[in-house]
């Protein structure tokens, strides 16, 4: 009888077997530290700017205007507090259940985001991401700067939503690529890390969360047979042409096919670059009149010079960026002997050729990024070992590997 026992007690095991499968993440919205940056920010600049500023500026001081660029910033930063509470009084703290407990490169990341409040009108465009975050300098000199090496994204349609527990839920399905970094923060200072995000815009306030995702490293030998006979995501399918692609494809002037990637074909990123270089151009005509009027004196004379010197320099560096984004047009002429790739800006061009001999393959690759948004170039690799880049800035992943599936079968 005793050996028998046990056996009405091992009846939850099966429920309980299930929990032990499935890893619950919950967001990083950030709202405590965004209140916290907001309130000393304004506990600072509110009175250095009426007991310092405003006075300065009184008496005539055309250096100290600069100042009130701070309470402005202040200002800024509480309202994206305020914005972020009334998100987490819309939908509270999402929740991500990862249906496998383990996620390794080459395999999948599976599970649900539930949240509070989700309406099931919700489209949700989720993008996951690979990043490699570096953090430089100490101090008050201190900068981070996350850098994708990977990105997929999808979006999720009304129809595709689940049924959660207070509102819509999320599924989430992507497929990792073998060949990327798992997680690694052994150096804290040089992390990789994965980051899961879900936005869907909502009259009122919009959804928005990140989930950082643990990757372990693949274990070794071949995958498992189940992994081997799920079926293939829309990302291995046979890359098909965007409907809004705006490159031409038309017959090229010596055989083959020629692909027109025509100039400003990213608006919002060549809008971004505009900004960024009005900025800093605007700086460096600040810093260049206060020079000439004789606004800055003193012992370190010399130091308005040398932000002076570093500031028209970088001006120039966003400024020649500016006019790639806007007025460059790249022609890739693919035939069956060579590729030749011209890039042409104010009626200058410049062509390389590469003989069909020397090439091993062309992919898709992150080349600049704006934020947490990247653009893609495509990678020629030789069959030397060395790899050189076309940079075609495109936003849509799809349209990028559709143009280099193309012109692989243009070569061939």
């Amino acid at each position: 009888m005793t050996g028998v026992q046990p056996a009405p007690r091992s009846l939850p095991a099966r429920p309980a077997q299930l929990t032990l499968t499935v890893m619950t993440i919950r967001s990083q919205s950030g709202l405590r530290v965004a209140w916290v940056i907001a309130i000393l920010w304004n506990l600072i600049s509110t009175p250095a700017t009426f007991l310092g500023a405003v006075p300065a500026i009184q008496k005539g001081n055309t250096v100290a205007w600069v100042a009130l660029t701070f309470p402005f910033a202040g200002a800024w930063l509480l309202i994206w507090a305020v914005h972020l509470t009334l998100r987490w009084r819309r939908f509270g703290t999402s929740q991500f259940d990862v249906s496998d407990h383990t996620v390794t490169p080459g395999g999948w990341l599976r599970g649900t985001i539930s949240a509070r409040n989700l309406p099931e009108v919700a489209a949700p465009r989720l993008t996951f991401s690979c990043i490699n975050r570096v953090v430089s300098g100490s101090g008050n000199n201190r900068s981070v700067r996350e850098k994708i090496l990977w990105q997929e994204e999808q979006t999720i349609q009304r129809e595709g939503l689940l049924a959660g527990p207070e509102g819509a839920a999320i599924p989430v399905a992507f497929r990792l690529p073998a060949d990327v970094s798992p997680t690694r923060s052994v150096d804290p200072d040089n992390r990789i890390l994965w980051r899961l995000g879900a936005r869907a815009s909502i009259p009122g306030v919009d959804y928005s969360e990140q989930f950082e995702i643990p990757v372990a490293a693949a274990p070794a030998g071949p995958a498992p047979s189940e992994e081997r006979s799920e079926p293939q995501s829309s990302v291995d399918d046979a890359p098909a042409r965007p409907v809004d692609s705006r490159i031409r494809v038309e017959p090229g002037p010596e055989g083959g096919t020629r692909f027109v990637l025509p100039a400003a074909r990213n608006l919002r990123a060549a809008l971004l670059a505009t900004l960024f270089g009005s900025v800093f151009c605007g700086m460096t005509g600040l810093l260049a009149v206060l020079i000439h009027s004789g606004a800055v004196d003193g012992p370190f004379v010399f130091v308005p010079w040398i932000l002076l010197t570093a500031f028209a320099a970088f001006s120039l560096l966003i400024m020649a960026i500016v006019i790639q984004a806007w007025l460059q047009t790249t022609i890739v002429d693919a035939t069956p002997g060579s590729l030749v790739v011209t890039g042409r800006v104010l009626g200058l061009s410049r062509s390389r050729s590469i003989p069909c001999r020397d090439l091993r393959d062309i992919t898709v690759s992150v080349g600049m990024q704006a934020g947490e948004t990247p653009y893609y170039d495509l990678v020629i690799a030789r069959a030397d070992g060395s790899a050189s880049r076309v940079t075609a800035a495109l936003r849509n992943k799809r349209e990028a590997e559709w143009l280099a599936a193309e012109i692989r079968r243009a070569l061939a």
